[in-house]
This record gives structure tokens, sequence and C-alpha cells, in this order.
């Protein structure tokens, strides 16, 4: 077992020699009085192929040496990598695990001979090497994952910490490769430092969120998996259940604090990223020896195991109605928590803050909560064929009462009048649309001569006139999840929704502003006289801001939607044609906002933003029929962005 010091003398060796580079060599050559001098200095007359000194008797070994081109500086190279080598095998094999006694039971303690009380120097040796290495990346390495290993099993008492960090572990972090840390048989680096540093974590997750902030089109499933830094943290988490608890607490902490869309994003993208890599570790990167040493699901949301089944399961109106089930009970929030509630005191044990981490629940309940019975497919068909099937053989008070309450739960999780009334207008409005639809099918059939009201400008009134009744709570709300739940209209509703109405519906859910509803009451005299070019709003009255969050609203519910019709369609291209029908109802609205943000586009803002939305609007792409108008927008923005982008 090597000793402390002489670990402490090899670093400084190999740091010094770094440091002067080919001199000592010089220095040694010229140190003749001792035989490893002369010997190193007929060795290095021969390798240099000294032909001007004293004839040396080497003629058959400069001959050799002068065929393989050897030269000094590699001799000097070879004695670094050798040294390093000596040093990582010293670290590797200086762990220790022995037996201790304490308090009459024995114990087993794990150490490192090699870094005790010094462990602090002896780390800032080696950040100075590492820095020298920087040109040879595989020796660097090699160093690296062997300081941080020993310093790991370094004693407790070792370290030393300011501000809650291990300030000799931390200053070892910038060197952590962006790349896979995982091996067959080791704890991943990024784990050790996590445990070792825990604000290191937090550093993590705060630089995914500070890009997510700041590039709101990423789609963050595709950018989980794909970007190799965010998958190395994705895996990691995977592989450490308590680590995975940190995260996804730190993140609800910041979303009841701050009610930002880009925090709700990134929890709920993590949270589906963990579920998929523990279902699929090897589809991962996850070494098969690895995987099969996982835990189960409830190592990573203890006490929520059999509500996280039904969550993460397929999205059907039976499952829904066991959500709402389930959610009615007491048990769904703490005794503590029934009334009164404030958001902030829902931390992330309860099953509410593990229902918010799988949003497209919260958008299929409010798809079902106009849906008058119908499933999607239904829904589909009678609306691609204009066939009068408003009524399925289902519960359709059932399944609207069970959307009703779970989306009512989201909203206000205590249970007592605000909870009751907002199930109540919730049903209320889910009764106006089935009576809506109704009247316009008579009008369609020609029953009716009067045409129906519009069911939407009801709709969005209503629902917006809770947010005040909710907001004493929380602000996450008025900026989030009130006014999404009018979105359902889009997709669940029987009901033609007018394209003026989809756009209404947009603006609200993505900014919660009403202006559209208001104009669209005065521009009601002219479209029912045929006025179809009629619009909510003009593209130069939507800010950037709300430009922004259209966007993304579309992006984001074009996603949603892909998931829900998994689980609804049995065919594949009646998917793909409701999917397709979606695009293009909103692509109306979307092509404004995109083109509002490339004329409010200045050089200080960047290129960054405009091309992710020209990524993202190459995926989004309509497969099918298209409107020859909404092509014809669609490539003027292409060629807006296009312009941008090309060199100058």
């Amino acid at each position: 077992m090597s000793s402390p010091s002489a670990v402490a003398d090899l670093l400084a060796a190999l740091s010094y020699r770094l440091e002067n580079g080919n001199r000592i060599l010089e220095k040694e050559l010229n140190e003749s009085s001792s035989s490893m001098g002369r010997a190193i200095s007929e060795l290095n007359r021969s390798l240099t192929l000294d032909t001007n000194g004293e004839d040396s008797g080497f003629s058959v070994l400069d001959a050799t040496m002068s065929l393989m081109c050897f030269k000094a500086p590699q001799v000097f190279d070879s004695a670094i990598e050798y040294l390093v080598k000596t040093i990582v095998s010293v670290l590797s094999s200086s762990s220790s695990c022995k037996v201790i006694r304490y308090q009459d039971e024995e114990r087993l303690q794990f150490g490192s001979s090699s870094l005790p009380c010094c462990s602090e120097e002896l780390i800032e040796i080696s950040k100075d090497i590492i820095d020298k290495l920087a040109a040879n990346g595989r020796l660097a390495t090699l160093l690296f994952q062997a300081v941080v290993r020993s310093a790991a099993s370094t004693s407790c008492r070792a370290r030393k910490l300011a501000d809650g960090r291990n300030m000799g572990v931390s200053k070892l972090l910038a060197y952590l490769p962006r790349e896979s840390s995982i091996e067959k048989d080791k704890i991943p680096l990024r784990i050790i430092f996590w445990y070792q540093d825990p604000l290191s974590l937090k550093e993590d997750v705060s630089r995914i969120l500070k890009d997510v902030a700041e590039r709101p089109f990423l789609c963050l499933n595709k950018e989980l998996f794909e970007r190799a830094e965010w998958r190395d943290i994705v895996v990691c988490l995977a592989l450490s259940p308590s680590m995975f608890i940190n995260a996804r607490a730190l993140l609800h902490k910041w979303f009841l604090l701050t009610g930002l869309a880009s925090v709700f994003d990134l929890l709920a993208a993590l949270v589906s990223a963990i579920v998929d890599t523990v279902s699929r570790p090897t589809v991962w990167g996850i070494p098969m020896e690895l995987a099969s040493m996982l835990p189960f699901s409830d190592a990573y949301f203890p006490h929520q195991c059999q509500f996280l089944r039904i969550l993460a399961g397929p999205l059907t109106s039976s499952s829904l109605v066991t959500l709402a089930h389930t959610v009615s009970k007491p048990s769904a929030v703490p005794e503590r928590q029934r009334v009164g509630a404030n958001f902030r005191t829902l931390d992330d044990k309860t099953e509410w803050a593990l229902a918010i981490n799988f949003p497209d629940w919260f958008y299929f309940a409010s798809a079902m909560l106009f849906s008058g019975g119908s499933s999607l497919e239904n829904i589909h068909h009678r609306y691609a064929s204009q066939v009068n099937n408003s009524i399925q053989p289902c519960d359709v008070e059932g399944l609207s009462v069970a959307a009703a309450t779970y989306i009512a739960w989201i909203l206000n999780p205590a249970s007592g009048t605000i909870q009751e009334s907002l199930t109540k207008s919730l049903l209320r409005v889910s009764e106006m649309s089935i009576r809506k639809s109704c009247e316009s099918e008579e009008t369609i059939t020609g029953k009716r001569k009067k045409p129906a009201s519009s069911i939407v400008d009801d709709l969005v009134r209503e629902l917006d006139s809770h947010k005040t009744q909710t907001s004493s709570s929380s602000s996450l709300q008025n900026n989030l999840l009130v006014r999404r739940v009018v979105v359902g209209v889009l997709i669940g509703s029987p009901y033609t929704v007018t394209d003026e109405e989809y756009e209404l519906v947009l603006h609200y859910a993505a900014t919660g502003k009403l202006l559209a509803v208001k104009k669209l009451r005065f521009n009601g005299s002219k479209q029912a006289k045929g006025n179809s070019k009629t619009s909510v709003m003009q593209s130069n009255e939507i800010t950037k801001e709300d430009a922004v969050e259209g966007t993304r609203l579309v992006f984001n519910l074009t996603d949603t939607l892909e998931s829900m019709c998994v689980s609804s369609f049995e065919a594949e291209e009646d998917a793909l044609e409701f999917i397709n029908q979606f695009k293009l109802r909103s692509s109306k609205y979307l092509v404004k906002c995109i083109d509002r943000m490339i004329q409010l586009h200045c050089d200080e803002d960047g290129d960054l933003l405009l091309n992710d939305i020209n990524v993202r609007l190459e995926q989004w792409s309509i497969k099918g029929p298209e409107d020859p108008q909404l092509k014809e927008d669609l490539d003027t923005i292409a060629a807006k962005l296009a312009f941008i982008f090309s060199p100058v």
C-alpha cells in the first residue's frame, strides 16, 4: 500500500517535469557523475544521432535508432506517460475496505490511504497537472478519473466545505467530459461529483434549464436523448434514484415559485425521459450489466407507484375515470393541505406534484370534457364524413364528470368550495358544448335555419372568470394551467370550430389575453355575411413575448396530440390525418406568430431562436393535402428564414 507522501512525491515530480519540459533531460544529462546520468547521456547521444562528438561506440544502435526516427522529445513524452500511469495505478490500488467496531456493532469502512487530510493539496497539484496535460487528452482523462475516484473514497473528515461545497472535488468539476461517463463496472464520474459536491447537481439542472428558457422551441424529449451531456445526466439520474428525487424536487420548487412554462416543460420532459430510460435502458446506452441492476419505478417515485402506473400508461377514457376516482380520495392531498392549500406547500411527494409531471393527461381530460363521450377517433371519423353521430354508446355523463373532476383537482388540489365550484363550472361548460354542438348539427342538416352562437366565446369567458377565484393560491394558474383548459375544445369537441375561433383559443391559451374575444363579437356580423377573410387579430398587434408563447404552444400541442393519438387510434393513417387537420387549423396563428418574430428580429437577439424555429418548422411540416393559401404562407415564412441564414 502506498503512502500519501509517496503519491505526493510522484505528483510533484510529474508536475516539475511538465513545467520544465526537455530542460530536465538536459540537466540530467549534465550530471555525468552519476551512473544514471552517464547512461542517459550515452543513450541521448545515440537517440539524437550526435555524430560530432567522440566516437560513442554505439554505431549499431545509432543506425537502428536512426531508422526508427526516435527523438529526445519522444523519450520525454514516454517518461511522462509512464509516470502518469504509475500515479494512476497507485491511486487505483489505494482504496481500502475494513471492518470496524462502533458501539458494539461491526461496520464496513471504505477509504483511501493516499488522500487523507492532505487531499486538498494533492487535488490542487493534480488540477495543475491536468491543465498541463491538456494537449494529451488520454493521459489527462486517466489522471482525472483516478484522482476523482480516489478523492471520493476519502474520509468525510478530510473535506473542506464552503457554502455547502466540497472545495477540493469541485475544482475538478470543469474537467468532467461532456460525453457519457458510463462504464459497466464503475460508478459514473458524474454521480460521484453529485455525491461529493451536491451543488454540482443543481448546476447541471440549472444549465439545462437556462438553455431551455433561452431556446423555447427545442423539442425537449428529442434533445434529452440526442445531446451527449444531457443524455449523460438523464442516464446518471436513472442510475441514482436518490439524485433523481433531488433533481425533481428542485425543479418542482422552482415551478411553484415562478410558474414559468420553461420549468414546467423541462420537469415533464425529464420525468418522461427517466420513465423511458428505466423501461428501455439499453436504448439510452446503459450497458446490459448495469441495466439488469436498475431498481423498479417505486424507487424513483416513492409511495406513488400505483398512481404512476396509471399516469405512465395509455391515455384512455377508462384510465381517466380511474384517475378521477383516485384524486377524489382524501389521501390525494395531505390532511394539512386539504382546505385553503397554498400551492407552495404541495411538495414533490404529493400525487398532485406527480400528476403535473404528465401534462398530456391534463390536455386529454380537457379534450374529453368537450367530446360528448366520443373518442378522438370517432370525432375524427364524424368530422371527416359529416355524419350525425354525436351520441356514442358510452357513459357520456360519467366521462364528463371524470374529466371535470381531474381538471379541477389539477387547478386547485385542496378540497372545498373552490374545487367544487370549478368542477360544476367545467361541467356546465361541457353541457353547453354538447348543446351547441347539437344546434350546429341541426343547422347543417337543415333542421334549423338559425345559426348557432359562438360556444368558444362563452367558453373562454366562463373559464377566464375562475382565474380570480384561484389566483389567491398561486400565480401559476393565471400564467399557465387555467387558460390551457380551453385547448380541449380544439382537440375533442364535435362542435365545428371556425378558423377565427381557433385563433382566439390558441392566443388565449398562450397569453391569457381576452382581446381576441372582444374583437370577435364586433366582427360577428361581418363573418355572418360571408367575410371569411376577417381575422381576429393582425400580426402587428402581437407582441414579441406573445409571439414566442404562441409559437411554443402550437409546437407543444402538436407533440401532445401525437402522444394522444397513439392510444386513441387503431389505424396509423387516421391518426396522421387527425394530427394533420390540427396543423392545418392552427397554422394560420402559427404563421402570424413566426412572422411577427421575424419582423421584430434584431442583430442583438442572435439567430438561435429563429434557427430553432426553422428546425421545428421543417419537422412540423404538414403531411398530406395542403391548403393552397396556407402553403403559400408557409413558403413565404421559409423564404424569410432562409434569407436571414443565407451568407452575406
